[in-house]
């Protein structure tokens, strides 16, 4: 046993010798470090350091155990020997090689063996995977920051469709850009991990194409998708979501997601999608569709190349919102970015008095999308161009220019837009001329400057040029004269007085003819009313009815003026009513007041339409029947002169009947509306969300509804019609004269003298007699008038009624 122990011994002692001497053979001209060899036109250095390769993991191994082919009996070995196999050790770990990204990309000069791990100085590998990528992949790809198994596992395609069967996958990533490249190349944390394949894949684990794109990834991770990457949010674009995922094309290519007729709907997958934007509270709604319907996608869609896209304003990976340093959409950088295309109108602008004041960093001061917008921008079209330049400059300049808060804050009175628009050229614009003199045709389009300034197209110098533009014959003193505001101290003076002296004569001679006016109105009435106190009367209403007329006018236009004050509180009569104490407090509970009163009113009418006799006699003759239809017709036809005769009415014609039930739907809808808006957190206990505001509208439109009724149709009928000038007197005492009830209400007064002769004849009974008729009757009786002396006095000196009144008795009446 012992002979066998020590021939092992020997055994070994005469390897290691030999394997020592064979090395230092091959050292006695590899150690010498200027050895060199020319080799496709480069030095190579032959140079080994015996010192390192004893501390490599082949330090076991001879030289001729790597170098085959030479023989170390036969030196020197010729100059160009065979390529050093590996394989002949690490078989796998070189068939694993030969297929991984690299060599599948066909990658020009892929890394060998000796390009991660040397030649002579094979260290042993780091168990740890990032100690893996900063020991070998740095050598190469100093970008990258995510660990991955150096030689990668490598998952066939066709193991990884045995699940994902999606089509997606297996008719797409043929004709894609990564069509060469393995699923675990791109889904290097899912193949790294096969044993416990994850499902609840993290968005950016996902795949990795910053493995690849290094450079592109650096310049992503600092833009505003990158950075909110990084602090968790999801939802930020990763590669996938512009590019696509299996599907991704070139960038140049028609069918690319990026490429320029893709893009805005590809961002807009995002940006225009109403829960992304509520989410993170996206300011600017829809962007991409309004970039499809601006001018830059018209021209787009119409096939023009070089108009620009999302990526030409944004960037393409750096995109940046506006506050982040180095945003190309920052207002110090827009007038840069829009001048790429847009030089000249660049150039124009930035000696303009708006951006000398943008770069001093007044915000307030617009740049080019402030006028133009971001997205949705419109075409100067020439044929529409006067059009186009109406819209903006009451979108923009008008806007600005009367905004209180930039007026004080840079020092003007912020009355120079309104003047313009009171002046003729603001005028004439706004009714439509399209050759009076805009903003644009006196201060420019871009390079706008104060009139201070020499260059300025309103200076003293060049005014005078700019007013001959459409004023060929202006003159210096002509151009200096218009101004939105006066300049010279002495015209101030001199406006001031003008004004002053035609403010007090208008009131003066207005005032006169007004008070002129209202003695011949009121004379008028006056003598109308002696006229009815003369006359025979009978009663349209009691004294009763009378009365809740007069609570339901003073209600009405108490409400009327103290409701509309609130909703145009910048009116002339407002300011009026405010001036004279009518405060809001004041106007609120002045207006609540004659609410209530209104609704008191309301509710008492109901109990006396149901519980009196007289009520009762009302609501039935006010109730709609379809002879007011063939009333209202005839009536229409008379007054067309078609029909002959004007038809008779009952004791309420279609007029009144209309007004009154529309009276009693507005008081119904005002007052539950009203007390919605009076007791809203009562109301919110228990109503849905909108039911406050839309009470609020119908409230609103209601009010201007029963304005414009009582205006056009009640007041016509008692003001307004020539037959009753001046006015109706009968809601003073509720009289008429028999003249005029006849003449409006002739079908009612045949029916009260009807029932009177009926009753008078014994051929009806005292129960069977209307209200209206007894009311009609004791009236007269009231005013020392016989009824039947008055009512045989209008049949006798009317042959029509007599003949009526002869064919509903049968009998002859003397």
């Amino acid at each position: 046993m012992k002979k066998i122990i020590y021939f092992l011994i020997l055994l070994l002692s005469i390897k290691t010798y030999s394997q020592s001497t064979d090395d230092q053979v091959c050292l006695d001209c590899h150690s010498d470090n200027t050895l060199t060899k020319k080799k496709n036109g480069k030095i190579i250095s032959l140079f080994v350091d015996g010192k390192k390769f004893a501390l490599s993991v082949h330090e076991d191994i001879s030289c001729i155990g790597c170098h085959t082919d030479v023989d170390p009996e036969n030196l020197p070995h010729p100059e160009n020997l065979a390529k050093v196999n590996c394989g002949n050790c690490h078989d796998d770990k070189v068939k694993t090689v030969s297929n991984d990204i690299h060599h599948r990309l066909k990658v020009k000069n892929p890394p060998t063996c000796v390009s991660c791990h040397s030649n002579h100085e094979v260290k042993k590998p780091p168990l740890n995977n990032t100690a893996k990528v900063i020991e070998y992949c740095n050598k190469c790809h100093t970008d990258k920051i995510l660990a991955n198994n150096y030689h990668g596992k490598v998952v066939e395609k066709n193991n990884c469709l045995a699940c994902h069967k999606k089509v997606d996958v297996k008719l797409t990533l043929p004709s894609s850009v990564h069509k060469n490249l393995q699923c675990a190349d791109c889904h290097n944390y899912i193949s790294n991990n096969l044993a416990n394949h994850p499902k609840n894949v993290k968005h950016t684990q996902k795949a990795d194409c910053y493995l690849c794109h290094s450079q592109i990834a650096k310049v992503h991770r600092e833009s505003i998708h990158g950075i909110s990457l990084s602090e968790g949010i999801d939802e930020a674009a990763m590669c996938w979501d512009c590019h696509g995922s299996h599907n991704i094309q070139k960038v140049k290519s028609e069918f690319s997601l990026v490429s320029p007729k893709n893009l805005a709907s590809t961002c807009g997958k995002c940006h225009d999608n109403k829960d992304f934007q509520k989410k993170f509270d996206i300011g600017i709604k829809n962007p991409a569709a309004s970039y499809t319907q601006s001018v830059h996608g018209k021209l787009l869609k119409n096939g023009n190349k070089d108009v620009p896209t999302c990526t030409s304003c944004h960037d393409v990976h750096n995109i940046k919102n506006k506050v982040q340093e180095g945003s190309t959409i920052s207002p110090f950088n827009i007038p840069k970015l829009c001048g790429q295309c847009h030089k000249k109108e660049s150039e124009e602008y930035t000696q303009s008095i708006h951006w000398i004041r943008a770069k001093k960093g007044f915000r307030e001061s617009p740049v080019c999308s402030d006028c133009h917008s971001e997205h949705n921008i419109d075409a100067v079209n020439a044929k529409n161009k006067r059009d186009e330049a109406k819209k903006l400059q009451e979108q923009t300049c008008i806007v600005c220019h009367q905004n209180p808060m930039i007026a004080r804050r840079f020092g003007h009175t912020g009355e120079n837009a309104k003047l313009y628009q009171d002046s003729y050229h603001g005028l004439a614009v706004m009714r439509g001329d399209k050759d009076a003199a805009m903003c644009i045709d006196c201060h420019g389009v871009h390079k706008i400057l104060p009139k201070n300034f020499s260059e300025s197209s309103v200076s003293k110098e060049n005014v005078k040029t700019t007013c001959q533009k459409c004023h060929k014959d202006a003159t210096q003193v002509f151009s200096e004269s218009y101004s939105h505001i006066t300049q010279n101290k002495e015209a101030v003076k001199i406006e001031s007085i003008v004004s002053n002296i035609y403010f007090w004569l208008i009131f003066s001679v207005i005032g006169a003819m007004v008070l002129h006016n209202l003695l011949i109105y009121l004379y008028e009435v006056k003598k109308k009313r002696n006229k009815l106190i003369n006359d025979i009367t009978i009663p349209r209403f009691t004294k009763n009815e009378v009365v809740q007329h007069y609570l339901l006018f003073i209600s009405f236009i108490t409400l009327a003026i103290t409701g509309f004050a609130l909703k145009y509180p910048n009116s002339w009569w407002s300011e009026l009513l405010r001036n004279i104490g009518m405060t809001e407090t004041v106007r609120q509970y002045i207006h609540r007041g004659a609410a209530i009163i209104m609704i008191i009113t309301g509710l008492y009418h109901i109990g006396y339409l149901l519980f009196t006799a007289r009520g009762r006699d009302v609501l039935f003759n006010l109730i709609p029947k379809w002879s007011d239809v063939i009333e209202a017709r005839d009536n229409i036809l008379y007054y067309l002169r078609i029909n002959k005769e004007r038809p008779k009415f009952d004791e309420y014609d279609y007029t009144e009947k209309a007004e009154y039930w529309a009276l009693i739907w507005g008081t119904i809808v005002m007052g539950v509306t009203g007390l919605f808006l009076w007791f809203p957190t009562l109301v919110g206990n228990w109503a849905p969300v909108w039911l406050i505001k839309v009470s609020e509208l119908i409230h609103f439109y209601e009010a201007i509804l029963a304005t414009l009724a009582i205006v056009v149709w009640h007041w016509f009928f008692v003001i307004f019609h020539p037959h009753e000038y001046p006015m109706s007197l009968t809601w003073i005492d509720g009289k008429m004269s028999l003249h005029t009830y006849r003449h409006h209400h002739e079908k009612h007064f045949r029916k009260v003298v009807l029932e009177w002769k009926e009753y008078k004849s014994g051929k009806r009974e005292l129960k069977k007699v209307s209200n209206s008729t007894f009311l009609f009757t004791s009236t007269l009786e009231k005013n020392g008038l016989n009824p039947d002396v008055i009512i045989n006095h209008e049949i006798e000196n009317d042959p029509e009624l007599k003949n009526w009144l002869d064919e509903k008795l049968n009998i002859a009446i003397n």
